[in-house]
């Protein structure tokens, strides 16, 4: 199979792709402008629409929103700045006196095939961690902990971390979506 592109200067979210998807992948690390939205799906769509249009071959891309019950599901998509901007230990900071650590993490896997977008959503309840915990995650891993789990993203590492992630959930969809063009 020709390789995929993904559209992202992200090695470790390609890493994670690949070893879900079971397909060959090339990152694209191309500047697209990204629409400002709370709605995940849109910003993904949009994304992968910019891609395609410079990359003119088909491209994934992935977009992740990390939705705080206890702050009206900010940061949402906006999720790659408040870590840039705030950093988790701000983040727990201002978490640090709320009861309400309730989250949800989702991925908005978009598939542009040369004719049209295909968007795959996966979900993973859980709660904000007290403290930072573990060393083998990325972004917010640290602070996750998925629901009927214990350890948070980081601490788990990436092999059960793709077990049951929101990019899992997604990228599965995303998988059988293709396995049902190639037969």
């Amino acid at each position: 199979m020709k390789k995929i592109l993904v559209a992202t200067g992200n090695k470790g979210k390609v890493e994670e792709l690949e070893d879900i998807l079971k397909v060959p992948l090339e990152i694209a690390d191309v500047e697209i402008d990204e629409v400002q939205s709370m709605d995940l799906e849109y910003v993904s769509k949009r994304k992968t629409e910019e891609a395609y249009k410079v990359l003119k071959r088909p491209v994934i891309t992935d977009d992740v929103g990390v939705f705080i019950e206890a702050w009206d599901n900010f940061p949402g998509p906006f999720v790659k700045y408040a870590y840039q901007i705030l950093g988790l230990k701000k983040i727990l900071d201002l978490l640090k006196d709320e009861k309400n650590r309730n989250v949800i993490v989702k991925s908005a896997i978009s598939f542009h095939d040369g004719n049209k977008i295909h968007t795959f959503i996966g979900k993973v309840k859980g709660t904000i961690a007290q403290a930072e915990r573990g060393t083998r995650g990325w972004g917010f891993d640290p602070i996750i902990i998925p629901d009927g789990e214990t350890q948070t993203f980081a601490e788990m590492g990436a092999k059960k971390k793709n077990t049951l992630s929101h990019r899992r959930r997604a990228v599965d969809k995303l998988k059988e979506f293709l396995d049902s063009k190639t037969k």
